[in-house]
């Protein structure tokens, strides 16, 4: 029997694509927005695993979907505000924290999503993160949209932009934040792009705290999260190595962990570095992979 109850969200009777998962055992510490990458795919595989872990989550695809645009192009970010009053019409609290988790190009609508969202926001998770709002896949147009209008983009990824209008602010999302980067990302740099992030964070007086996990062997697959992936889910060109899995282990239960704890007071044993980075102490050792709290350097 399972302690959390499942329930397919499907357009138009709905008005986003996605799955909920609600914990039934117990009232959930925090409630999950998640958001996948340029493959298409609903990270439904990670909402099952919070539920598990007494969170309720929502996993939504947002295109290659009926009803929805056909490819990473002119995505209206509120659809996800939509997936977010979904999220917390489940709450039995007004308190319960909500977080939104993005994953690779997911990672801009998340931070974006919480920057504009009329629906408070307690912290954001990003995966494989970009720092820049990206154009449109295939190239040509934008990919996110806002009343309607394009936000700036540029055509290619960060760490670097011209177009500063670009940058993704991550210092309006309303609340802490979690990066997960990859060092041997061979999709898009996103160990550099979450340093650019964190940087930026740094020069705006860091107003929530944010944590950076960089693996500096993993690559993109970090992004996918759970330790063991369901069969078939990464695309051909997406290695799998014996250091993804390995970073995967390390990350994914500090990113439970962060999320838990936005519903409890903070830890006394937390330890904080002089670099202003919140870092959870590993509760074993720590692999030749690991994590290491970043402090905004460049390069």
């Amino acid at each position: 029997m399972l302690d959390f109850t499942v329930r397919t969200l499907r357009l138009p009777s709905a008005p986003v694509h996605g799955t909920l998962f609600v914990p039934v055992a117990a009232e959930p510490s925090a409630a999950v927005l998640l958001i996948g990458g340029s493959g298409g795919s609903e990270p439904s595989y990670v909402g099952q695993a919070l539920a598990g872990e007494g969170v309720a989550a929502l996993s939504v695809a947002y295109f290659a979907r009926p009803g929805l645009p056909g490819q990473l192009r002119d995505i209206r970010l509120e659809y996800f505000f939509s997936a977010l009053e979904i999220l917390q019409n489940e709450l039995p609290s007004p308190t319960t924290p909500i977080v939104v988790l993005g994953m690779s190009r997911g990672s801009e609508a998340a931070m974006l999503t919480a920057i504009h969202s009329p629906v408070r926001v307690r912290a954001v998770v990003a995966t494989v993160p970009g720092n820049v709002v990206a154009g449109s896949l295939p190239p040509g147009g934008p990919a996110w949209l806002l009343d309607g209008q394009p936000l700036p983009y540029a055509d290619r990824s960060g760490p670097d932009c011209e177009n500063a209008d670009a940058l993704i602010p991550v210092e309006l999302v309303p609340g802490p934040a979690l990066l997960v980067a990859a060092g041997a990302d061979q999709v898009w740099p996103s160990a550099d792009m979450a340093r650019a992030l964190s940087q930026r964070l740094h020069e705006h007086g860091d107003p929530h705290d944010h944590t950076v996990l960089e693996y500096p062997e993993a690559s993109h697959s970090l992004g996918y999260l759970l330790p063991h992936l369901p069969t078939g889910l990464l695309p051909q060109e997406i290695t799998d190595t014996t250091a993804d899995k390995a970073a995967r282990a390390d990350a994914w239960p500090k990113t439970v962990t962060f999320i838990r704890q936005l519903g409890t007071p903070k830890r006394t044993d937390e330890v904080r570095p002089a670099d202003g980075l919140s870092y959870l102490p590993p509760a074993g050792p720590v692999p030749r992979c690991a994590a290491r709290s970043c402090p905004g350097r460049r390069g």
